[in-house]
């Protein structure tokens, strides 16, 4: 019986040490791929581009150290501002590398927000994690960029969340800005929510998805007076089904791990970034989520002094097309435009992205 027990435990030993050495090359090389340097804009022989631009650069919003990432193959082109999804969830990776043609065309600039990747820090005051303190974050950092590139004025382009902050802001601050572009736009989110789950219990049926269609029926949807822990435990558990169905980030991520690979990979990102990326999403939704949720644009826009352009996929049960849509039809614009893509959920910048680098392309050629 020793004998035996001595051999489980040396194969324990044995076990545990193989573990240890895994982990131990798993974080030399994901510390091997995170310098958190700005990475050059090559042409296809591996040559910087002459005048592109690639740079991460600290500035100070609201009181608030916060980062951006700059890139362009010319450093003359318009600026475009670009706000990430989540609250909470920086899109650099997913849009540079998903869509890098719109480097091509435009100085991306990507803004990682208060309290999200590398602007997060357990420093920030979470009562300064509000929705007006975003929109002024957003209209001082277009005030450095209209400076820095000397342009009078830039267009912004918002995504999932993002789009809630833009078109917000630019309906404060509409003298900053030549057009709105809307990704994913979140208008009036508690009926989008409503929209996203019945959805999932539908495709649940037609699947005969039975398990899935069990765990959905157990779960209570929030009310209007739900506190954020409710909201939090049902978005992280609809989202699932959201995913796995086709309606999620994109048609084809029927999981979020495709997602965190391009973070872990990213060699912009330190390795102190990389493990603060989940820690501002979940910060961020926190302290942002209700504010969404409980808001309707519907009663709070009506009109808008710049063009306005949205786009979504009709798959999208995130941010639902019938929602977005019902929006974009009773807004007053001095010109608009809404933009259906027919082979994608959440994400049609890109997973349509030839199509959609058209449109834009084409959009802001007229300023």
């Amino acid at each position: 019986m020793k004998t035996i027990l001595k051999k489980i435990g040396k194969g324990v030993l044995y076990l545990l040490g193989a573990l240890l050495i895994v982990l131990i090359l798993a974080s030399i090389f994901l510390w091997i791929k995170s310098p958190g340097k700005p990475q050059p804009i090559t042409d296809s022989s591996g040559i910087t581009i002459p005048g592109s631009i690639s740079s991460i650069e600290k500035v100070t919003l609201g009181g608030v150290e916060q980062y951006i990432i700059v890139r362009g193959e010319d450093s003359t082109k318009p600026v475009m501002l670009f706000l990430h999804g989540g609250p909470g969830s920086p899109e650099f990776v997913f849009i540079s590398k998903g869509n890098p043609d719109l480097e091509k065309n435009f100085v991306m600039v990507y803004w990682e927000q208060r309290g999200a990747g590398m602007s997060y820090s357990n420093k920030i005051k979470t009562e300064s994690m509000t929705v007006p303190q975003l929109i002024s974050d957003t209209r001082e950092l277009t005030l450095v960029l209209k400076q820095r590139f000397n342009q009078e004025k830039i267009f912004l382009m918002g995504h999932s969340w993002g789009s809630f902050l833009g078109i917000l802001t630019s309906h404060k601050f509409p003298e900053l800005y030549h057009a709105y572009f809307g990704i994913g736009q979140v208008c009036a989110q508690y009926w989008g929510e409503r929209v996203s789950f019945e959805w999932v219990k539908e495709q649940a049926i037609i699947r005969n998805d039975k398990k899935g269609l069990k765990k959905l029926t157990s779960m209570t949807f929030p009310d209007t007076l739900a506190t954020i822990d409710p909201w939090i435990s049902f978005i992280m558990n609809e989202r699932e089904y959201v995913s796995r169905y086709g309606g999620g980030v994109t048609r084809e991520m029927t999981s979020l791990w495709p997602y965190i690979k391009m973070i872990l990979a990213a060699k912009e990102y330190t390795l102190s970034d990389k493990f603060k990326y989940m820690a501002g999403s979940m910060f961020s939704l926190k302290h942002l989520w209700l504010d969404v949720v409980n808001t309707n644009l519907h009663s709070e826009i009506d009109s808008m002094q710049i063009p306005v352009y949205i786009f979504n996929g009709i798959f999208d049960y995130q941010t639902p097309y019938v929602v977005a849509k019902d929006f974009f039809n009773q807004l007053n614009a001095p010109e608009k435009d809404f933009f259906t893509f027919d082979n994608s959920a959440h994400s049609p910048i890109v997973e349509e992205a030839d199509k959609f680098n058209t449109i834009v392309l084409d959009i802001t050629k007229k300023f």
